[in-house]
């Protein structure tokens, strides 16, 4: 396998992470068949276990140890960057403060800060097909959708030096209406990480390339994460015609290929839905210097199998089982940092 360049490398060895596992191994040494550590990364900061993208489950996720805590990104009205999944409130989480679900998403750049902060979303609305997918989870009601820098802030105070961000720009093309335009999007994200003096310690990632295009131009140390779906009505490339999410980069255009196709738009890190993977186009990507980090896996078979073709990083709704299949497979674990929310 051919190795990428040591400047590649040492952007990477940051980003993803080098955290000492309890037994004191360093974690900056890439397991054979990888070009990076393996990266444990806690999806919306473990939502299989705590509500999700909130302070509560990052503090979750910290106190176990992972490498990354993997989250979404939406602007408010007056440009504050919070973390939630979707573009606005999301009728499945959000409760106003009468204590009812509301009926239908309010995208954030609709609202001030201040009226985010009056929702509720400690818990999955009872008896929603989204409540049956996560019925582990632990209600906190009273729990309030994060800023960005409210997270930083709890980073800092776990003590967790190691711990990376994985941080995405929730866009969509097909509905400008309902976010920032990527230019004002991407310098509300960096404004912010400059700020707070965080830069170092993020990966940015979106399916909306236009975004991940402007960073590499704006702020080129940080690493950019290209995440990919290539199937169903979600997917955000295609292999026969052009894609409103892609910034005019095709797999057409790069002989089939996904991995050249993020490589040739600049990524740092390719980052696949799971079920689209296989050995050869780990390989591949392997060989253009991109590191493999899948999403969102979450049972332990699909784990093994995964590392044992040579994934550099899981994306997991069950960091904790993440952490028990990483340790099976003879892979170092980050040490946890205790922090309350």
């Amino acid at each position: 396998m051919r190795q990428p360049s040591a400047l590649l490398l040492g952007i990477l060895l940051v980003s993803l992470g080098h955290a000492a596992d309890p037994a004191g191994s360093d974690r900056t040494a890439a397991p054979a068949g990888r070009i990076v550590p393996f990266d444990i990364e806690a999806h919306r900061g473990g939502r299989a276990r705590r509500p999700e993208n909130t302070l509560p489950a990052f503090a979750d996720a910290l106190s176990m140890g992972v490498d990354t805590l993997e989250l979404d990104m939406g602007v408010t009205k007056d440009g504050v960057v919070v973390i939630s999944h979707e573009r606005g409130l999301n009728p499945d989480l959000a409760r106003a403060p009468d204590g009812n679900y509301i009926p239908a998403e309010i995208p954030f750049i609709k609202l001030t800060l201040a009226q985010v902060k009056q929702y509720d979303v400690g818990r999955i609305r009872p008896g929603s097909p989204y409540a049956a997918r996560f019925p582990d989870q632990l209600p906190l009601p009273g729990t309030r959708i994060p800023t960005l820098a409210e997270l930083f802030a709890l980073v800092r105070r776990s003590g967790d030096r190691h711990v990376r961000l994985n941080i995405e720009t929730k866009i969509d093309p097909n509905h400008p209406e309902e976010s920032p335009d990527p230019e004002h999007f991407v310098a509300a994200v960096l404004g912010l990480l400059r700020q707070e003096n965080f830069s170092d310690r993020v990966m940015i990632q979106s399916f909306d390339w236009r975004t991940l295009l402007l960073v590499q131009k704006q702020a080129p140390k940080i690493p950019t994460v290209y995440l990919t779906q290539q199937s169903g009505p979600d997917a955000n490339l295609h292999p026969d015609k052009p894609s409103p999410w892609t910034a005019g980069f095709e797999p057409r255009d790069n002989g089939g290929s996904v991995p050249r196709t993020v490589k040739a738009a600049g990524g740092s890190i390719w980052s696949p839905y799971y079920g689209d993977v296989d050995a050869r186009s780990i390989a591949e990507a392997h060989r253009l210097g991109l590191p493999v980090i899948v999403w969102t896996v979450n049972q332990p078979e699909d784990m093994a199998r995964l590392i044992g073709m040579g994934v550099d990083g899981i994306i997991s709704d069950r960091p904790d089982l993440l952490r028990a299949e990483a340790a099976k497979q003879g892979l170092p674990l980050p040490a946890p940092a205790p922090v309350t929310p």
